[in-house]
């Protein structure tokens, strides 16, 4: 019995022992703050701060002037009346129809390509100019059913300088 009343003092004190680390620890786990966002924070209203505004109305008011603009003076000149003909190349003439106007400027075209085609001696070149020339044979032809006599005396008279151009371009070659 000795040893009964002096151990259970012991194990008292070890029970409170554990008691009393058991309730900090506890106490220690409650005053943590929490890793989450707090949703209260989130939910605030931000405070105003209330400003004098008798300095605001003592300040100068400034006024912004606009930068001025000149404006361009308008030059009246007499428009000359647009003469809407076309000067046919390597001739003293000119036409005014539209369709003379569009078949002479693909032939100024072809004769360009079959100019650069004869300088590189290119042979593939010289097929894309067989195709170009086929469709400007179906617009001369073309052209002839439409034109009035005159237009087609002058269209006959650029096409026989444009074919001597031609031939002498071909004995280079």
């Amino acid at each position: 019995m000795l040893v009964k009343s002096i151990v259970t003092p012991f194990i008292k004190i070890e029970i409170m022992k554990k008691t009393f680390l058991i309730t900090i620890f506890c106490l220690l786990l409650f005053s943590i703050p929490s890793c989450k966002k707090d949703p209260k924070s989130d939910k605030i209203d931000p405070v105003e701060v209330v400003q004098d505004s008798t300095q605001v109305a003592v300040e100068e008011v400034v006024e912004e002037k606009k930068p001025v603009v000149k404006k361009k003076k308008k030059t009246t000149t007499k428009k000359k009346p647009v003469d809407k003909s076309m000067r046919i190349p390597g001739t003293a003439y000119s036409t005014k129809n539209v369709d003379a106007k569009s078949y002479i400027r693909n032939y100024e075209r072809y004769v360009s390509n079959y100019k650069k085609a004869v300088a590189s001696q290119n042979t593939e070149a010289f097929f894309k100019l067989s195709d170009e020339s086929n469709a400007l044979t179906r617009q001369y032809n073309q052209l002839m059913s439409k034109l009035p006599g005159e237009e087609i005396e002058k269209l006959s008279k650029y096409m026989q300088i444009k074919s001597q151009q031609l031939a002498e371009l071909s004995a280079k070659m």
